[in-house]
């Protein structure tokens, strides 16, 4: 599972979702506080706050999730694609990619 360490304790899931929002754009969705089922025919469902699922569309094929984890002075993270064959491949090369590179190179998050 990649992650990006964020050198500062606290992130927000508000922090996280604006960086999101504005580095990804309008064509996609950021929902704070939802988490993703595997399969296309899981859809989203209400989670804890540290879970932001990224999508498009019904967000039932083309996802990802992001994961916030705090440890000892720092926020780490998680990025997951969804999907189980095909889709998993997709979106790993796809939404899960873009996700990272979007929270890796956004200067609010260092």
């Amino acid at each position: 599972m990649p992650t990006i360490t964020v050198s500062r304790d606290n992130v927000t899931s508000d922090e996280v979702c604006k960086v999101l929002r504005d580095g990804l754009g309008d064509g996609y969705n950021v929902l704070p506080g939802t988490a993703m089922g595997r399969s296309a025919v899981q859809g989203p469902h209400a989670a804890e706050p540290d879970k932001i699922l990224v999508g498009t569309g019904s967000n039932r094929v083309i996802k990802a999730q992001v994961t916030i984890e705090q440890h000892g002075g720092r926020t780490v993270l998680h990025v997951t694609p969804g999907g189980l064959s095909w889709d998993l491949a997709l979106n790993s090369l796809g939404i899960a990619r873009k996700t990272r590179q979007v929270l890796a190179a956004s200067p609010d998050l260092q």
